[in-house]
């Protein structure tokens, strides 16, 4: 961004804020429009979001494009999380919610750290600097999720209800 595109560091750390403001809308109105999805479908809702967030980056040429990218990027991340947690909180043993979300968090922030390593030596070493190739391999694997979901056998359980374990 600063390279190619000239944004400063100042403008960098306004698309962070920004991306944040898209998680804080996308948790205020996710009762109201996502509330009511079984499981499954939210889990699905929250990967085709992630993927085309991700690709949207295939059009980061200014920015304005970069605003709009960084608060649809922050409303995906949100609903991934939201997703995330819905299922460990409907799945994990009664009274132990704090410490699944604890373990989740650590995994998050772990795979993330490794996520960011990759990513960097990929576009270093690989890709000789070129983002495309590294937009496009981030969506396909976020897509490849679509393909767990049914693992998780989840058939029409309404996110809340007790889980089932049959």
């Amino acid at each position: 961004m600063t390279d190619d595109l000239k944004f400063s560091q100042a403008y960098i750390g306004e698309l962070g804020s920004i991306s944040a403001a898209g998680g804080i809308v996308a948790a205020l109105l996710y009762r109201r429009l996502l509330g009511r999805l079984t499981l499954k479908v939210l889990l699905n809702v929250s990967i085709a979001f992630g993927t085309a967030a991700t690709l949207s980056y295939l059009l980061l040429l200014n920015e304005t494009a970069a605003a709009v990218l960084s608060f649809c990027s922050g409303v995906s991340a949100m609903l991934a999380l939201v997703a995330t947690m819905t299922l460990a909180a409907d799945y994990c043993p009664p009274r132990a919610e704090g410490f699944s979300y604890a373990v989740l968090m650590s995994i998050i922030n772990l795979a993330n750290a490794a996520a960011d390593n990759v990513g960097l030596f990929l576009y270093t070493y690989l890709f000789h600097a070129n983002l495309t190739p590294l937009i496009w391999l981030s969506a396909a694997f976020t897509a490849l999720a679509f393909v767990l979901v049914p693992l998780l056998r989840l058939g029409d359980k309404p996110q809340g209800a007790p889980a089932s374990f049959s």
